[in-house]
């Protein structure tokens, strides 16, 4: 198989799979960049959008931010990243089952957390997106090109 400077993962006449990518978009920030060659932009997404959720989850505590009864379409936000996001709704649900008496967050707090891990979901939403033109794009540009028709001028 020949690798091109493009893509470390793909030959020449073979583009990635756009649901393969989408999904492991999902999984973890960039890592559908990543599978598709682009690996300073797959860098660029994990760290700054892994960062923004884990940060919100850090200033609000878990059982604030990642509530579903709470937080409402937030929580669906959230979810766009994946299972990280799924992660964290578990460690939320057994920290309330085992700790009933525990303090959450107050106001301010608990809207920051819980604004900036759905807004790291919705950023993980924009790269899903992305990665998808991405594929699209590259699979336009690896297919072959009918020759052109004769006729007209000489």
């Amino acid at each position: 198989m020949v690798k091109t400077a493009k893509s470390d993962s793909h030959s020449d006449t073979t583009a990635p799979s756009a649901p393969v990518a989408a999904l492991l978009a999902w999984m973890l920030p960039g890592l559908g960049h990543w599978w598709i060659g682009q690996r300073a932009r797959a860098f660029i997404f994990l760290a700054v959008i892994t960062g923004t959720f884990w940060t919100g989850v850090a200033v609000g505590g878990v059982r604030t931010t990642v509530t579903p009864r709470e937080n409402g379409a937030w929580i669906a936000a959230q979810l766009c990243m994946g299972p990280q996001a799924l992660a964290a709704l578990y460690w939320s649900n057994q920290r309330l089952s085992q700790h009933k008496d525990e303090i959450k967050a107050s106001w301010p707090a608990s809207n920051i957390a819980v604004v900036y891990a759905g807004v790291a979901g919705l950023l993980n939403l924009l790269v899903i997106i992305d990665v998808l033109a991405r594929v699209e794009s590259m699979t336009a540009v690896a297919q072959p090109r009918p020759p052109p028709k004769s006729g007209g001028r000489a």
